[in-house]
């Protein structure tokens, strides 16, 4: 057995309600015991504590203990042993009722004055998971993450306190509510979560004034049924820190034509017609990819994705002009159909690592290639890569362009570092990204690119350039879209910098730069400051905008790539 996973199907949990479900997964069948703590501290030395017992429980032992209640009442709670067993390399516990009431009822002693209990609302769990034959137990997470600086964010599940009576407000979407599904003998278990948040969580709490606001958003309510009902769950899924997310993400909208605008959330992908939203609620379904051991929950994934969706520029690679275009890539894919990013998404950060293309194509993700994140920090590194899901676009899509010029895994040491010396270090080259384009779409874009000798004064050069700008200008007028665009980058006419040109105005070609992400503009980015080689203008560092002259792209311009129809 090579891995094991635990994940609570609902991050936040409200008191008083049916308990927690877990879904465990790994990569054999076999045996199973979850383990509960207060504190990670406890999930590292499982013992049984007292005063209160409750600290540590593990499934596989007999609970049966006397505990005080707020009142400072007795209550008795048994709990036999739970006998889990993977079949088809997954199963699902949920936390027996007597177990889950004890657990709530602790939270209670919280609202003391002082509170007569350590316990901070939040539950800690973990998995052993032993194969049939094995002698020990595959624990996931592990003691070493533990007892490191990942403890913090150790799985766990936080337990909401209720009002102590219910609201009397009317659902504003009972439809939406009604269609979320279950799982089998509870049909309608998530809609009746959703009640219960609703009904009972305090008027001022942030989550409940998160859902208040998706209910009152315009995109929410404009919607189609499929996706107010993926809102609703991934709200309920995502826990807490996803609520300005949502909020933000029904914000944007995404130009479908001439002056035509949709919101991002409706917006489809490109294969199986999945909206975007729909798409972000599966990245909570997947088993996550082995090599992310900084993965604990699989929030952080959805959370990696939404970034680069809300801000999708980043810093990429050692800085070098060459090694934008990924990023390039990512950033148009992003523009013109997140629900399709996001689609790949799914499967390059599962434990499959593989996803299929707009055109049938398969890319996979680089074997090892996304340990590289356990590097991204350290001092000296060059590895600027914010999230898992830019380096899994970036790195499989490197793979998939350059074809049999990418490293091949040849079983030793040198390969693997081959392979991630590519990833840092590389960039794709005209025809490569043109081959990535066309399958990223799955339609035909033609290449203006210039293949003269790099000689800045040679007639030959400038007339070349002159027309690749010229044919640029008016098909980037013509298409109304987003096009990927080659500039020299350094004097003399260095590297190729492949940028996103976002719009004609004013004289001014207008373009996203992918050397730096919105959210973190380079030291001294400052809007309307200029800079040189090439000649340009930052308009909005907040946004990675820059700005060249139609007349200073004429002598730095290297090629661009138009796609044969318009993209959806």
């Amino acid at each position: 057995m090579q891995w094991a996973r635990i994940h609570s199907i609902i991050l936040n949990w409200p008191g008083d309600t049916l308990p927690p479900t877990f879904d465990i997964s790994a990569d054999e069948n076999g045996r199973a015991e979850v383990e509960l703590a207060w504190d990670p501290q406890a999930l590292l030395a499982p013992a049984t504590y007292q005063p209160n017992p409750l600290r540590y429980y593990s499934s596989e032992t007999v609970f049966n203990e006397t505990l005080t209640t707020s009142n400072g009442t007795s209550r008795t709670v048994s709990v036999p042993a739970q006998n889990i067993q993977l079949n088809g390399n997954r199963a699902s516990w949920t936390m027996p009722q007597p177990l889950w009431d004890a657990y709530v009822e602790e939270t209670l002693k919280t609202l003391n004055s002082p509170p007569n209990t350590t316990f901070s609302r939040n539950l800690y769990y973990r998995v052993r998971v032993t194969a049939p034959g094995a002698s020990q137990a595959l624990i996931w997470p592990p003691d070493n993450w533990l007892s490191s600086s990942f403890a913090s964010a150790a799985p766990h599940i936080g337990i909401l306190r209720m009002s102590a009576s219910p609201f009397a407000q009317v659902i504003p979407d009972a439809a939406a509510v009604g269609a979320m599904g279950g799982f089998p003998g509870f049909p309608t278990y998530w809609g009746d979560v959703l009640m219960a948040y609703w009904r009972y969580l305090p008027a001022n709490d942030p989550y409940r004034q998160v859902l208040i606001s998706l209910f009152a958003h315009e995109a929410f309510q404009s919607a189609g049924l499929p996706t107010r009902v993926a809102l609703l769950k991934l709200w309920l899924f995502a826990g807490k820190q996803a609520g300005v997310h949502l909020i933000q993400l029904l914000d944007r909208n995404t130009v479908v034509g001439s002056n035509v605008v949709m919101p991002i959330i409706s917006k489809t992908d490109l294969r199986g017609g999945k909206t975007l939203v729909e798409n972000l609620l599966a990245l909570l379904s997947i088993d996550p990819h082995p090599d992310l051991v900084g993965v604990i929950s699989k929030e952080q994934l959805l959370d990696s994705v939404i970034t680069e969706i809300l801000d999708p520029n980043g810093q990429v690679n050692q800085g070098a002009a060459g090694t934008c275009s990924p990023t390039s890539l990512q950033t148009l894919l992003i523009t013109i159909n997140p629900a399709e990013y996001a689609r790949l998404q799914v499967g390059w950060l599962s434990s499959a690592g593989r996803a299929t293309l707009a055109n049938g194509s398969v890319a996979d993700v680089p074997t090892g290639i996304l340990r590289i994140a356990n590097y991204a920090n350290v001092a000296g590194s060059p590895f600027l890569v914010r999230t898992f899901s830019e380096l899994a676009f970036q790195a499989s899509i490197l793979k998939f362009a350059q074809a049999g010029n990418f490293p091949a895994l040849t079983g030793n040491p040198q390969s693997i570092n081959q392979i991630f010396q590519a990833t840092i270090t590389g960039g794709l080259a005209s025809n490569e990204t043109k081959r990535a384009l066309d399958a990223l779409f799955n339609v035909n874009f033609s290449l203006h690119y210039i293949n003269l000798p790099a000689a800045s004064t040679d007639p030959g050069w400038l007339s070349a350039q002159r027309a690749i700008r010229d044919g640029f200008v008016q098909d980037l007028t013509g298409r109304q879209q987003q096009m990927i665009l080659a500039t020299f980058w350094g004097q003399p006419y260095q590297n190729g910098h492949a940028v996103l040109a976002v719009r004609r105005d004013g004289g001014r070609i207008i373009f996203k730069n992918p050397q730096y992400a919105g959210s973190h503009p380079f030291p001294g980015t400052t809007a309307g400051g200029l800079d040189t080689n090439p000649p340009r203008r930052y308009e909005d560092p907040s946004q990675s905008l820059e700005s060249i002259t139609e007349a200073d792209l004429a002598t730095w311009i290297k090629g661009y790539w138009v796609p044969d129809t318009a993209l959806i």
